[in-house]
């Protein structure tokens, strides 16, 4: 090995050893608190001084600055009480033992002493006016902030899309301190469910706590127009019996006018009410707030008709908003006689979906004075009638009784037959062959033939009565011999 290259070895061994790390690093502190920071060598050191902001501090106990750590172990740390003062760059330097011509070794951190912010949003205002559906710019103005938070909007427990947000950041500097202010622009359009929901703007950072001042908030007041709705059913009506049809709607603010109408013609005031009907079929009750947006509108029928059940009654309300617009919103209500639907499982979806296609069926047909309980019932029995008939007929048919009574079957060896006897309906006739009967496997089958009087069927194919009578009388053979069966 030459002599350069093992100088160059010795140099890289002593950068190694005299390499100088400090602990912690880019640190956020607070006002008052005490913190420690320590810079470490693999090798003694002799002495170290520390630097912040560029000002050189020889540390001592009991002083602003008091040291930590053993030299001997290659260690040189520093406390300190925070101030205003101390946020900046602070530096050890550090001389090592037994290397007293080189230079001091030195290693710096980012010391941050926190800055809460002033939050506050423009406009100015606990409750802030919108108008459902257009978009409105809110800001949030964060001051003299340090370190720089981050920033998002909550409307209720829901967290805004970044997307509708706009953030401008400003640094400002106090003497030789730099704070920034910030600016977030909020560009969105609420909806009547964001009525009386809280508006937060929310600083966010890992050096924060709950404690912290760290939002600014304001109440929603959301102007918006009566809110549409599906046509309405309303079940368990009875006939003849009083009813009443309430229909409930959200509005902001209260509506300027309220009117039933019936039958396209006549029409009840609500809002404002008078307190009298037109109509002596029904009574007009005074609107209802529910809540600041919420209202409940009823009309009671003294006897519910099925002209009633067929009827569509209508609720019209009107609402004036903040930029002058007028705006009208028309319920539409439907009568049943049926009981109402049972409530669906919401974890069932087919069933639910099934309930809601048999509520539609039974309340169109209701509606339209179509088959009621009665109906149905009486279908029912029909259709029961029905299938008994069709029994009675098939059972009448394979048994040969009543007017099947006309085609025969050959009777077996050891089978019975049982017949009406024709004189006397009432009766039945059993015969059984006898044991000499027709051999099993012969082509030859017994074949009962009636005849009539003159040893032929009669002209319909019906045996003679007084021929059937008289061969019962006599028992009649065959030529072979064997009974015939009758």
């Amino acid at each position: 090995m030459t002599r350069l290259n093992f100088i160059s070895l010795l140099l890289l061994i002593g950068i190694a050893n005299c390499q100088v790390t400090i602990e912690p690093q880019n640190i956020v502190v607070r006002q008052d608190d005490v913190t420690r920071l320590m810079c470490k060598t693999r090798t003694p050191i002799k002495s170290c001084l520390w630097e912040i902001n560029g000002d050189l501090y020889n540390l001592s106990p009991g002083s602003l600055y008091e040291p930590l750590g053993i030299l001997e172990d290659g260690e040189c740390g520093i406390q300190a009480r925070i101030t205003e003062a101390e946020n900046g760059v602070w530096s050890c330097r550090v001389f090592l033992s037994g290397t007293s011509r080189s230079p001091a070794e030195r290693a710096s951190a980012n010391v941050t002493v926190l800055a809460l912010p002033q939050i506050s949003l423009r406009p100015m205002e606990d409750t802030i006016t919108v108008i459902a559906g257009e978009t409105t710019t809110i800001d949030c103005m964060v001051s003299n902030a340090r370190p720089v938070p981050a920033i998002m909007w909550m409307l209720g427990d829901r967290e805004l899309d970044f997307t509708n947000t706009q953030t401008l950041v400003e640094p400002r500097t106090v003497g030789d301190n730099t704070k920034v202010s910030i600016t977030s622009k909020l560009n969105y359009a609420f909806q009547a469910v964001d009525h009386d929901k809280s508006l937060r703007c929310v600083t966010t950072g890992p050096w924060l706590t709950m404690e912290d001042p760290h939002q600014a908030s304001a109440q929603l007041n959301v102007i918006f127009p009566p809110q549409p709705k599906d046509e309405m059913t309303l079940y368990g009506f009875v006939l003849g019996q009083p009813g009443d049809i309430t229909v409930n709607f959200t509005a902001n603010p209260r509506p300027s006018a309220v009117i039933w109408k019936l039958d396209g013609e006549t029409e009840l005031a609500v809002e404002p009410f008078t307190g009298r009907s037109s109509d002596p079929r029904v009574e007009v009750s005074e609107l209802r707030s529910t809540n600041a947006t919420s209202y409940e509108a009823r009309l009671r029928i003294k006897s519910v008709s099925e002209a009633d059940a067929r009827r569509i009654f209508r609720l019209v309300v009107e609402s004036s908003l903040m930029n002058g617009e007028a705006v009208s919103q028309e319920y539409m209500v439907r009568l049943s006689t049926s009981p109402a639907p049972l409530q669906c499982n919401p974890n069932q979806i087919e069933n639910c979906s099934n309930q809601a296609n048999q509520r539609t069926v039974d309340s169109r047909s209701d509606l339209a004075g179509g088959v009621g309980g009665g109906g149905i019932a009486a279908i029912v029995i029909v259709l029961v009638a029905v299938l008994v008939v069709t029994a009675v007929v098939l059972y009448a048919r394979n048994t040969g009784r009543w007017c099947f009574a006309g085609g025969r079957r050959t009777v077996g060896e050891g089978e019975s037959q049982a017949r009406i006897d024709e004189e006397n309906p009432g009766e039945i006739i059993k015969e059984k062959e006898g044991k000499e009967g027709p051999l099993k496997g012969s082509n030859e089958n017994l074949n009962l033939q009636l005849a009539g009087p003159d040893g032929a069927e009669n002209g319909n194919g019906v045996p003679a009565p007084i021929k059937e009578a008289q061969q019962q009388t006599n028992g009649a053979t065959t030529p072979d011999g064997k009974d015939t069966a009758v």
